[in-house]
Order: structure tokens, then sequence, then C-alpha cells
């Protein structure tokens, strides 16, 4: 009885250790043109429109619209305010222009007091009375101080002038880049292709499920994608217990979920060095299949796939 049970010790590991290794992956390409949700100033963004998924876009076709109407509300009080500080411009412009010209009427006419006192101040003495040269000489005296104050409220004014239009200026400025800014952000809001391809859509970084219209997204989070078909893989994940009965350069069969009754060749092309923490419990390694030979099947990324080593060891 003991030698029995020592040899099905023995034969029970070589049966299981010979049974086909079957894998679970998904179809991949290695280039595509991914489309990410938009920042904004909040820290989601609602999906409004999606192109529907497996339709081929042409480059400049929208493929996903988000939601911008707070954006768009932002651009029309903006540009409200725009309007207003380039009127009020046009305003203190105006009215600063007149205290400049009031200002300068004001110094000539100063002016010309001063040179009027001046002639009668130059009236010899012998020719007026004490009373008479003192009252000139006063006037003058007074004429001067009144172009030095004319003088200086007209450089006042026009240095109000200048500092006036250069603040509202800036203002003014500033508003055109805040438009500027909000209007390339609701331009983000909408996503064009930038090459032919069949759409696919992206999945929820933490649950899992496909991308839908009015899903609430983070920014960053892929919604979509348009992938090359020209450079497709498999990629597929094992546990860390099973991975010595795999090496690179081994054949797999391919059995796609839509395609049942057909399978397909590939290779083992790639076994990360390093295990990696899942969803599910333990650790695993990224394996990296690649088609022996281009599948005549149409074959879109996105695609779960059986795979089976015939002769795994």
């Amino acid at each position: 009885m003991l030698r029995l049970a020592l040899l099905l010790l023995v034969s029970v590991p070589a049966l299981a250790s010979e049974a086909p290794l079957l894998l679970g992956g998904e179809l991949r390409a290695e280039k595509s043109q991914p489309f990410f949700s938009p920042m904004t100033d909040n820290w989601r963004v609602e999906v409004q429109w999606l192109m529907p998924e497996g339709q081929v876009a042409e480059p400049g076709e929208i493929v996903a619209v988000f939601d911008g109407a707070a954006i768009q509300g932002e651009i029309e009080s903006e540009t409200v305010a725009l309007d207003t500080a380039r009127e009020k411009l046009q305003k203190d412009e105006s009215a600063n222009a007149q205290a400049v010209l009031e200002k300068k009427f004001a110094l000539e006419r100063e002016q010309l007091l001063l040179k009027k006192a001046g002639i009668d101040a130059a009236v010899p003495k012998q020719y007026l009375s004490v009373y008479e040269y003192d009252s000139y000489q006063v006037a003058k005296k007074e004429a001067e101080a009144r172009v030095r104050k004319a003088r200086k409220e007209l450089a006042q004014a026009k240095l109000t002038r200048e500092v006036a239009a250069k603040k509202q200026r800036i203002k003014i400025e500033a508003s055109q880049a805040k438009l500027e800014y909000k209007r390339a952000q609701l331009a983000s809001m909408t996503l064009r292709a930038e090459r032919a391809g069949p759409v696919l859509y992206g999945k929820h970084p933490w649950t899992g499920e496909r991308v839908f219209v009015g899903m609430t997204a983070q920014p960053g989070w892929l919604i979509a994608e348009i992938p090359s078909l020209s450079d497709l893989y498999i990629e597929a994940w094992l546990h860390e217990i099973d991975i010595d009965r795999v090496r690179e350069g081994q054949a797999a069969e391919l059995v796609f979920d839509s395609r049942l009754d057909r399978s397909f060749r590939a290779r083992l092309t790639d076994i990360a060095t390093q295990p990696q923490q899942r969803q599910e419990p333990g650790l695993y390694y990224r394996l990296v299949f690649k088609f022996t030979g281009m599948p005549e099947a149409e074959l879109l990324p996105g695609m779960g796939v059986r795979i089976e080593f015939p002769g795994a060891e």
C-alpha cells in the first residue's frame, strides 16, 4: 500500500504538468491615437457625446465631446467684461485728454499774463511811484509762480492720462488672455481624429467598465482610442506559480471571443522580468504574443482571446 501511495504522489503532478496551459488575454495595438479627458477648472468633466464604438473615424472627424457649458458661460461673461474694459478705456482717454487740453490752455493763459506782468515790471523806476513799481514787481513774481504751478498741473494731467491708460490696457490684455485661454479650453472639450481607424472606448480606471455617454471622468482618463491595425499583439497575464511553464518563442493557439469558429497561431515574444500586483490576488507576469503571419480575419483591439499552449511543459 505504501508503494502504491508513493506511485500516486509521483504520477499526479506529472499528469497535471502535462495538461495544456490556458490563458485569457486581450488584443492590443502598439500604436494608437489616445483621447484623454481634458483639463478643466473642475476636478471632473462629463462625457457628453461619443462616436459609436467600432465606427471608423476619418481624420478631422469628432470622436468625443465633453460638457463645456460652464466654460461657455465663463467665455460670455469674460467677453462682456472685455467690452466694458474697452469702453472704459475710451471714456478715460477722452476725459483725460480733455483735462490735459484744459491744463495746456491754462498754462498758455498764465504765460500771457506773465508776459504782460513782465512788461509792466520793466518800466523804469523813475517813471513810477514807489507803490506802482513795487506792485508791478510783486505781480510779476506772482505770475511766475502761477506759470510754474500751471506747468506742474499740466505735467500731472499728462502723467495721469498715461498711467490710467496703461492700467486699463493691462486689464484689457489680462481679459483677452483669459478669454483666449477659455476659448482654447472650450476647444479642448471636442476631440478630433488625427488618423483613420475604428474607435474603441476606454475603461474606467477603478471599476473596469467601458466608458459611456454621461459618465463623469477625471482629467487625464483614457476615454477612447483609434488603434493602428498593422501592429497588433496580444497581452496576457500569468500567475507567478505558472511562470516556469512558459518560455519565449513558445507557440500558442488563439481563439477570439467573436471568432469561435476558427483559431489563429501566435508566438510568445516577451515575458516580463518582474511580476506586478493586479486586482486578482497574487503577482502576475505580463506576456506578449505576436501573430505568426498577419491574420486575414477582421480583428479589432479590445477583443478577448483564449490562449492555449498545446505543448506546455
